[in-house]
């Protein structure tokens, strides 16, 4: 069996304004980020070393760069451009899943939140 090395962050929540409606760019709402990241961080675990995988502070801080650098219409938008700029700035991940959770979606209806997942190789993007 191959092994697999994953990492994730989980309930990441950033205030920003995505959306279709000019209500939502303009009164921005709460959004849940969760990231999955597959890459060999065996050399790191042997070595107790940072510098031989990724440090999960840098990849929060260009999640959230990415995420407000701008006003998304769509979530899946957003989330392509956050697996983009990951796959740039973290040459070592080899594949990466976003998903991204909208709590206060427009929709009349009762449901906890409206959800995106996008998964993508490194060889899919770059």
């Amino acid at each position: 069996m191959e092994s697999r090395d994953l990492i994730a962050l989980n309930q990441m929540v950033f205030y920003a304004y995505h959306g279709v409606y000019d209500s939502e760019k303009e009164l921005g709402q709460r959004f849940i980020i969760n990231f999955k990241a597959e890459l060999d961080y065996e050399q790191a675990a042997v070595n107790d070393d940072l510098e031989q995988t990724v440090n999960y502070g840098e990849v929060y801080i260009k999640i959230e760069e990415i995420f407000k650098a701008k006003k998304y219409n769509l979530l899946e938008s957003a989330a392509y451009n956050i697996i983009k700029g990951l796959f740039i700035n973290f040459p070592s991940l080899e594949f990466i899943e976003i998903e991204i959770k909208k709590p206060a979606v427009p929709i009349e209806g009762v449901l906890a939140d409206a959800a995106i997942k996008m998964s993508r190789k490194r060889t899919e993007v770059i």
